[in-house]
């Protein structure tokens, strides 16, 4: 799945326009542009045998036709071996560099470095799209379908006609976000990743009670429509999230938001500390003398 998602994302017009918003990612693909630029501009050659053979073979052709050799054949030829050995050599490392681009390897590295950044930019591409859409809401009204434009007619039609090709892009946006979410994740059934894409929690924050269940729905099959890209552009917690674990936090909250803690009480069974007492002191015994003073001193 995980290969897959990078096939389709690399065609996604949106998710290119977020690497175009990453240094690095945008430096990739404009030198990926050049090399396949020049590669198509250079001509291809034969081998340098073959370029010195085609010379050599000129040169025979003319002699028997006309019957002058020409004293220049040799070097014509090593001058073509020459030029033939340097444009193979270019034409070798722009291959391999566009191999290089052109497979996975490199830009799967870059995506996975600027996942943030390019999750980033999505979220600013979301945001830009809601708020084209939140312009056309109110002439809309309740129309949702063509038919229903067709029929209301008026404001309410161009209004349909405004929002039905802002639905591709919001499709773009969300493949994309997911296509960058994928990175550094395992995708396979029953992963993380997988759980957090089908769980309807990658769309908008705080997931409800209050959430209309169709919207829900929607967001879990990924089945966008105007009246979803109506009801993102009246909530304002629509968002392209920061990771797997964010998205996976907020269905684990809504699932468990009727959950009774368990009020039993706590036993300690941590062992008990006895303290030491501490030894008594010893009682002093008044000597005889001491004694007599002090019976004096009461019979007085």
């Amino acid at each position: 799945m995980g290969a897959e998602l990078f096939r389709e994302a690399t065609m996604n017009g949106q998710l290119e326009a977020a690497h175009a918003a990453v240094p690095a990612i945008a430096e990739y693909h404009e030198r990926k542009a050049r090399v396949a630029d020049l590669l198509n501009t250079l001509p291809r050659v034969d081998s340098p045998e073959a370029e010195a053979q085609r010379v050599a073979n000129e040169a025979v052709e003319d002699y028997l036709t006309t019957g002058t050799w020409s004293a220049d054949v040799e070097e014509r030829a090593q001058a073509a071996f020459i030029r033939a050995s340097g444009a193979r050599a270019v034409r070798i490392r722009l291959e391999s560099l566009h191999r290089d681009f052109t497979g996975s390897a490199v830009l799967k590295t870059l995506r996975e470095a600027y996942r943030a950044e390019i999750l980033e930019a999505l979220g600013a591409q979301l945001s830009d799209l809601l708020k084209e859409a939140k312009k056309h809401v109110v002439a809309l009204g309740a129309v949702r379908t063509a038919d229903e434009a067709l029929t209301a007619g008026g404001e309410a039609a161009e209004a349909y006609t405004k929002l039905r090709p802002l639905v591709p892009i919001l499709e773009g946006i969300r493949a994309a976000q997911w296509a960058a979410l994928s990175q550094g994740e395992l995708t396979g059934p029953g992963s993380r990743y997988e759980r957090a894409k089908t769980s309807g929690h990658g769309d908008v924050q705080g997931v409800n009670d209050d959430t209309p269940a169709r919207q829900l729905e929607v967001m879990r099959a990924h089945s966008y429509d105007i009246g979803h890209l109506v009801y993102l552009a009246q909530i304002g917690t629509a968002y392209v999230p920061e990771s797997v674990e964010d998205v996976i936090a907020s269905q684990d909250a809504f699932e468990n938001r009727n959950s009774v803690p368990d009020g039993r009480p706590v036993v300690d069974i941590s062992p008990m500390v006895i303290p030491t007492p501490k030894p008594s002191q010893p009682r002093r015994e008044r000597g005889t003398a001491e004694r007599e003073a002090v019976i004096r001193a009461r019979n007085s």
